[in-house]
């Protein structure tokens, strides 16, 4: 299946500013499958986005491996789209440019034009595509930085903390707005987050992380049925169980995680 990713033993180190070795992550087994939805959680400086650009392939591994439909992650690749915290768009490009711009760059604009037009719509910012970032709000900001990651068609989609900066309202309706698109095109997207709320609505699965050196000490099926209602009762139980995790759960290693 397109879009699974095997992450095997796989360990971060860093060198601080006395040049001291700091273990980011360790001993971090997953196998993720295709078309899943999984949230990464933890508290800061656990490893969540250090692991997500490991997938993105934007930093190597210190040891271990990561593959992407049995093929090792050596560097980036368009079948991961990638959607950072801030919208990061060019300001000086029209919403309809950021969009295209990977498209442009990599010489398959033409035959790939009528994309940048049907994710713009996807993300409901058909008639913006005139308009240049400062125009518009954050939110809507945000919803183009979606269709620029989503314009070259991954198979992966990687989110960090994208929606971390929006108001409530904007927020929810942004990760309605996600999970629509996954169910339309079939893909795995894999979110870093720190709202326990957001991932429970969002997640098949959740992966909750210890402080550092990050590793894996649980990972939480969610069975609830879509669309998912944040007052009921199943959802505010597991609020509870991921809390505890994330406040008390100690580290039970476990030599892979198949989710």
């Amino acid at each position: 299946m397109v879009g699974s990713i095997k992450i095997e033993n796989v360990n971060k180190l860093f060198s601080n500013k006395q040049k001291e070795q700091v273990t980011a992550l360790k001993d971090i087994n997953l196998d993720i499958p295709s078309n899943s939805f999984i949230s990464l959680i933890g508290p800061s400086g656990c490893g969540k986005s250090t692991l997500l650009r490991l997938i993105a392939g934007l930093i190597e591994p210190s040891s271990g491996k990561l593959e992407l439909d049995g093929k090792q992650i050596v560097k980036p690749g368009y079948e991961r789209g990638f959607m950072f915290q801030e919208h990061n768009l060019f300001p000086w490009l029209t919403i309809y440019d950021n969009v295209a711009f990977g498209l442009k760059a990599r010489g398959i604009f033409n035959e790939n034009k009528s994309s940048v037009d049907e994710y713009l719509e996807l993300v409901g910012l058909k008639g913006f595509e005139k308009y240049y970032p400062h125009q518009l709000s954050g939110g809507m900001c945000q919803r183009a930085s979606l269709a620029r990651a989503l314009v070259g068609h991954p198979s992966v989609l990687l989110l960090d903390e994208p929606l971390g900066a929006l108001d409530a309202f904007t927020r929810m309706n942004i990760q309605d707005e996600i999970l629509r698109i996954k169910a339309e095109k079939n893909m795995t997207m894999i979110m870093v987050t720190h709202d326990v709320d957001e991932a429970i609505y969002l997640s098949d699965k959740i992966v909750v992380m210890t402080p550092r050196p990050g590793r894996i000490t649980s990972v939480v099926d969610v069975n609830l049925p879509r669309p998912r209602d944040r007052s009921d009762y199943d959802f505010l139980k597991y609020h509870g169980e991921i809390l505890k995790l994330l406040k008390f759960g100690g580290f039970k290693q476990q030599p892979e995680y198949n989710i």
